[in-house]
């Protein structure tokens, strides 16, 4: 058996704030940011809203609730499509939500399916960026919005400051993060068309961001697992204060544009 406080350790970032600290809402900017990608796409009741990589199903839920969409949730993991469709249950919006298995390189949808496509934290973590856009595209009605949430660095990164991501935060995505000017470039290279873009720094340690994102219940649960575990907290205080140190660097940036047509 391998030893926990190893894999507390070293697992990657993602991982480690959904498994060991309990966290549910672990995308950049939290819901505050997935706010503004919905005010950006124009997402209203009645929307059908496809949610790329949607994890747990936080966001479909979330977009369900708030916005009155009706949200088909993907994701590649079966187990946390499963957690996607119980948490809505809880939520009681099973009626606006649905989750399925599906790779974003190869959606099992047909051509204009989606009034909207939203994603947030995904394309860092695919093998394909342009054929993962472009199959979002390919799904929304002509003239329908597609937005996209993911970290951007602020300036370019060094080689050093890249490898010290890997060393210091076990973040291994965050190689395939690209600058804010970037990140426009493929998105019109993919094909968005009207394409407009915000650069936002990265929020760190925020307690009420937390106690609005997770609830008090959770909430108070990551406390607690962050207080009595020692490989927790000292893994959670060495992120912050390398957070805090570059944040000249860190940043998310929210990317709409339409499907061409219309």
């Amino acid at each position: 058996m391998s030893d926990p406080s190893c894999e507390t350790g070293q697992c990657d970032i993602f991982e480690f704030m959904a498994r060991h600290v309990g966290l549910t809402v672990i995308h950049p900017g939290g819901l505050a940011a997935t706010s503004r990608l919905a005010e950006a796409c124009g997402l209203r009741e009645g929307h059908r809203v496809l949610d790329l990589g949607c994890g747990k199903g936080t966001t479909a839920i979330y977009l369900a609730r708030k916005y009155g969409c009706d949200v088909t949730g993907v994701d590649l993991s079966e187990e946390l499509v499963a957690q996607g469709v119980e948490l809505a249950r809880r939520a009681r919006v099973s009626h606006r939500t649905r989750f399925q298995v599906a790779d974003a390189h190869s959606l099992p949808f047909p051509d204009g399916e989606f009034d909207a496509v939203v994603s947030q934290a995904v394309l860092v973590l695919v093998k394909d960026k342009l054929q993962v856009i472009r199959e979002a595209l390919r799904v929304a009605k002509p003239g329908g919005r597609v937005g996209w949430l993911e970290l951007s660095w602020q300036r370019a990164p060094s080689p050093d400051f890249l490898r010290s991501v890997s060393d210091v935060l076990c973040a291994y995505c965050m190689q395939n993060v690209e600058t804010f000017q970037d990140w426009q470039s493929r998105f019109r290279e993919a094909g968005l068309a009207e394409l407009s873009a915000s650069l936002f720094p990265l929020p760190v340690g925020s307690f009420h961001a937390m106690l609005r994102d997770e609830g008090p219940r959770n909430a108070l649960g990551v406390m607690l697992r962050t207080l009595l575990s020692g490989p927790i907290r000292a893994r959670t205080q060495r992120m912050s204060q390398f957070f805090r140190e570059h944040a000249d660097l860190f940043g998310y940036g929210i990317y709409v544009g339409r499907k061409p047509g219309l």
